[in-house]
């Protein structure tokens, strides 16, 4: 069978904070390699030159397109890009990834199944000059989570959380008016808008709406990433544990979905 997909039908979408870095130039170099028809870079306002002074860097390309907000905010900023999407197929990514040049080519397959609504990726962690317990907790962190996520999508089609460091949806379903608001305007508790949480939400988002999440566990998709490799790591994973209970007691309590998909 022919394939309905190629990556002139994918458009990357960056948030950023910074505006600027070796990071984040290593990220968009790596994605420009894999020919998207466009990516959009999103950044705040007070670093939008900084942003401005990476594109420059970039020419002759004219895949790049710079938006900004005026306020750090990564759900606003992808909200920000996300109406200014033209492809079948919108992909997240952090501003502090490096992607395999066969990424979308596999990413893309798994949509060929019409009911598939978001396609995640298998994650390492980038190999450290100087390794330490904190890099190694780090990558066996990221290694866990492949086994876990690649099994249980395998037997039921669940997943804990489709993972924002790279992932795909189709496109409609983001620019769903409906989408666009819940997603701005998502509150804990009733009383604590949510900035973090990003990935959570819009994981549960797919599922209430009746689409399926498959992940793509293989070489020709391994994002490679950076994480702490300090003691602040630890407060990574605090964050981490506080976004999942908040998405989980959601899920069971509030949205209570799984109950009725068991």
């Amino acid at each position: 069978m022919e394939p309905t997909l190629d990556a002139e039908d994918v458009t990357v979408i960056i948030p950023t904070l910074e505006g600027d870095g070796e990071s984040l130039r290593e990220t968009v170099r790596s994605c420009l390699a894999t020919r998207p028809f466009e990516i959009l870079l999103v950044t705040t306002d007070a670093h939008r030159e900084r942003l401005a002074k990476l594109v420059r860097s970039m020419l002759p390309t004219t895949r790049l397109r710079m938006f900004s907000v005026a306020q750090a905010n990564k759900r606003r900023q992808m909200c920000r890009a996300i109406p200014e999407v033209r492809t079948r197929i919108t992909v997240f990514a952090d501003d502090d990834v490096s992607w395999p040049s066969t990424i979308l080519q596999w990413v893309l397959a798994a949509f060929e199944e019409e009911r598939v609504g978001g396609v995640g990726t298998c994650q390492r962690l980038r190999r450290a000059e100087r390794p330490n317990i904190w890099t190694f907790l780090g990558a066996i962190y990221l290694e866990r989570r492949n086994f876990e996520i690649s099994a249980t999508t395998h037997l039921d089609g669940g997943i804990s959380c489709l993972s924002g460091r790279t992932a795909a949806y189709r496109t409609h379903i983001l620019q769903d008016p409906a989408f666009m608001y819940g997603f701005t305007h998502e509150y804990w508790r009733k009383q604590y808008q949510l900035n973090a949480d990003d990935d959570n939400f819009m994981t549960r988002w797919i599922f209430s709406h009746g689409w399926r999440i498959h992940v793509q566990y293989c070489k020709e998709v391994e994002v490679q990433t950076t994480l702490e490799d300090n003691p602040r790591f630890l407060k990574q994973c605090l964050r981490w544990s506080r976004s999942n209970w908040r998405s989980n007691l959601t899920s069971m309590f509030g949205e209570r979905l799984i109950w009725r998909s068991v």
